[in-house]
C-alpha cells in the first residue's frame, strides 16, 4: 500500500458507526448567520490536527500518527485494500517510514464542511518528498472527522494518488536545465535548457555551426504526452524541417526514437541514447541513421555544461 498520498476521497457517511448520536451526525444545522471575520474553532482545532499529523509524520512517529484516529477508524487505500485499528494503522506507518526513512510530508487543506455538530469532511492535497532527488508523489485526499470525547479524530481516510502534473512527469530531466556545447571535428553545437512559462515543457533551443556550412537553428520542446503515456520532443529547424521523437527511460540514462522531415522532403530516422555521466556532462549517441533512404554511420559526442557568464 502507498502511503505517500495517504489522504483521500470518502467511502460514505454510513460506515461512520462510531458516534453515539446518530442523529446530531446526520441532521443538517439550519443556516445561520456568522461572523466571517471571528474563525470558526472547530475548523482551526481540525487545521490543528493536519499539522499534528505532518509533524508526526515527518518525525517517523508511527505511535503519535495513529492516536490522531478514532480507536476503529479505518485506512483505505486506492486499491480499496482496508486497514481498521490503532494498532493495524500504527503497523502501516511504521512499515512504510521503515521503507522510506528519509520521505516528508506536506498537506494543503482545500476544504473543510462541517455536516450537523460531530462530524466534518476535509478535502486537499499531499505531497511526498523523496530523497536523492527523486520526483515528489502527489495525491489528493478527504478524511471525515468525528468529534468524540471534546476532541476531532479522523475516523475514515481514503488513499486515491492525484495525476500527476506535466512538470512532476519531466522532473527526470530537470538536470537538462542550463547552457550546454559540443565540440567535433564537424563542429560546435550550442544548447540552451529552460522551463517554459507554466512549466509544462521544457524548451530548447540549439545552434548549429557546421565547418563550411551557414549555421542552423533549432527549437526544441520536450513535454509529456498524456496520449502515448510518453515524454516527447518537437522538434523545428530554421530551414523548415520538423521531426519529434519519443523518449523511453533505460538503466543508464535515455532511449530517444527521433524521425523528421527535412525542408526538401526528404525523411530522416535515428536511435539516440543519452547517458549522463553526472550532472554536467552526458553522452550522445547516435545509431541506425538514415537519411533520405541513405545509412550513414554512428556518431557519438561528449556534451558538458557550460559555467554561467559573468554578471557586469
Amino acid at each position: 500500500m502507498k502511503i505517500s498520498s495517504l489522504f483521500s476521497s470518502i467511502l460514505g457517511l454510513s460506515l461512520l458507526i462510531w458516534s453515539t448520536d446518530h442523529s446530531a451526525i446526520f441532521a443538517q444545522e439550519p443556516a445561520q448567520q456568522t461572523d466571517v471575520s471571528v474563525p470558526d474553532p472547530r475548523e482551526a482545532a481540525i487545521l490543528a490536527t493536519a499539522d499534528q499529523f505532518v509533524a508526526a509524520y515527518n518525525a517517523h512517529d508511527a505511535k503519535a500518527v495513529s492516536e490522531l484516529f478514532l480507536p476503529q477508524a479505518q485506512v483505505v487505500d486506492e486499491n480499496d485494500t482496508t486497514i481498521q485499528g490503532r494498532a493495524e494503522i500504527e503497523a502501516l506507518f511504521t512499515g512504510a517510514f521503515e521503507e522510506s526513512p528519509e520521505a516528508v510530508i506536506e498537506v494543503n487543506v482545500e476544504s473543510i464542511r462541517f455536516i450537523g455538530t460531530s462530524l466534518a469532511v476535509e478535502t486537499g492535497v499531499t505531497n511526498t518528498v523523496q530523497p536523492d532527488g527523486l520526483a515528489p508523489e502527489q495525491g489528493r485526499y478527504t478524511v471525515v472527522h468525528v468529534f468524540q470525547d471534546e476532541k476531532w479524530f479522523m475516523g475514515l481516510v481514503r488513499d486515491i494518488p492525484a495525476e500527476p502534473t506535466h512538470r512532476d512527469h519531466l522532473q527526470t530531466l530537470a538536470w537538462l536545465v542550463g547552457d550546454w556545447m559540443d565540440e567535433s571535428r564537424q563542429g560546435i553545437v550550442k544548447t540552451s535548457c529552460n522551463w517554459s512559462d507554466n512549466d509544462s515543457f521544457l524548451l530548447q533551443e540549439i545552434a548549429v555551426q557546421q565547418t563550411g556550412q551557414e549555421a542552423m537553428t533549432i527549437s526544441q520542446r520536450i513535454g509529456w504526452d498524456p496520449l502515448t503515456k510518453h515524454i516527447k520532443t518537437w522538434v523545428f529547424d530554421s530551414e523548415g524541417g520538423y521531426g519529434e521523437s519519443t523518449w523511453t527511460p533505460t538503466d543508464t540514462g535515455w532511449l530517444i526514437k527521433a524521425t523528421s522531415v527535412n525542408s526538401d522532403g526528404s525523411t530522416t530516422s535515428a536511435t539516440n541514447h543519452i547517458e549522463p555521466t553526472g550532472m554536467d556532462r552526458f553522452v550522445f549517441r547516435s545509431v541506425d541513421r538514415v537519411v533520405a533512404g541513405e545509412l550513414l554511420p554512428p556518431v557519438e559526442v561528449v556534451v558538458v555544461r557550460q559555467p554561467p557568464q559573468p554578471t557586469k
